[in-house]
């Protein structure tokens, strides 16, 4: 998958583009359909599948206070896109000067003729131009006028749920993991970079990797059943042009919180990886939280504390073992 941060850089393709236009918050199971749509019209019309999407989230700019907690990073966004089989992906800058483009210039300038796409693909609330002015109706006459295809994802809805960001990052923050998987169609996860802790769980004889997370939304404060994915290192170029990254993948328990057993710890996030053995200081991980398992309790002393994380940990392993035998 190739990833242009700017439509400015985009270069015609040898085949028409098709592209499905959002904020892909989560990529969670109403994207994917809308993606899969597209991805079978291009296999038929030996079209170019691509995604225009927007860094930062439009509502970063236009109402910073009240702008939710996204669910990825940029990077488990694009990972997610590449994943469902995306071509392109156009991430554009938005900026209070991009905000202010009416409709009619957005629609001009970036779908027609930087863009000259051939096929639009969006849900059925999408809304564009300055003050999202633009709302789908106004999109299909543009579309008509300038002899471009659309079509109009209807909601998704799963179990009687409908699948939206809005309701996944609810049911992260409030520790509902299994649930938010049910939409999300993966795994809510959390990745960064595992730096030095205060060593207190070396001193107990289990080992956790404390998490600089770059995510902006956590789920609730507690222990979680996880598995744990570490990064590996760029080992080749795609013939696509993007790269390719493996993981290693390692059934965890991770605590959430402020461990109230040592005041003034601070709060972090802690990960203990099963059967592995190594340094993971400056390593990249990814942590997929299957289940919440407890609550943060507080504990008389570090001993009792250490028996009641080898519960967790046990009940995490055994957890893990169903979970990879069931997905």
């Amino acid at each position: 998958m190739q990833c242009l941060r700017n439509s400015s850089k985009w270069k015609s393709a040898k085949k028409p583009l098709a592209l499905a236009l959002g904020n892909f918050d989560g990529v969670h199971l109403g994207h994917q359909t809308i993606l899969k749509k597209l991805l079978a019209a291009c296999k038929k019309n030996r079209w170019t599948s691509g995604v225009y999407t927007f860094d930062p989230h439009p509502a970063k700019i236009l109402s910073p206070k009240t702008a939710p907690s996204l669910l990825q990073t940029v990077e488990q966004k694009l990972e997610s896109l590449e994943e469902q089989g995306v071509e392109k992906v156009i991430l554009e800058k938005f900026d209070p000067a991009f905000a202010h483009l009416t409709p009619r210039k957005f629609f001009d300038t970036i779908i027609v003729k930087r863009l000259k796409a051939k096929s639009l693909w969006v849900g059925y609330d999408f809304t564009f131009g300055v003050r999202r002015s633009g709302n789908v109706a106004l999109l299909k006459q543009f579309c008509k006028e300038a002899g471009i295809e659309m079509h109009i994802a209807t909601a998704h809805f799963e179990k009687e749920t409908l699948v939206s960001s809005t309701q996944i990052r609810l049911l992260v923050s409030k520790g509902k993991v299994w649930l938010a998987k049910e939409l999300l169609g993966k795994p809510f996860a959390l990745i960064g970079t595992v730096e030095k802790g205060m060593g207190i769980g070396r001193e107990m004889g289990i080992h956790t990797a404390n998490l600089h997370v770059e995510n902006e939304l956590l789920p609730k404060k507690g222990i979680y059943i996880t598995r744990t994915n570490i990064r590996s290192a760029d080992v080749g170029p795609r013939p696509s042009g993007g790269r390719r990254r493996t993981s290693k993948n390692w059934p965890s328990a991770t605590s959430v919180g402020w461990n109230p057993t040592f005041p003034g710890k601070g709060f972090s996030i802690e990960t203990h990886l099963i059967g592995f053995k190594g340094n993971l200081v400056g390593k990249k991980i990814e942590v997929e939280f299957l289940e919440y398992l407890r609550d943060e309790l507080t504990f008389p002393n570090s001993e009792t504390l250490a028996d009641q994380i080898k519960k967790d940990i046990n009940i995490a392993r055994r957890f893990n073992e169903t979970f990879r035998d069931h997905r």
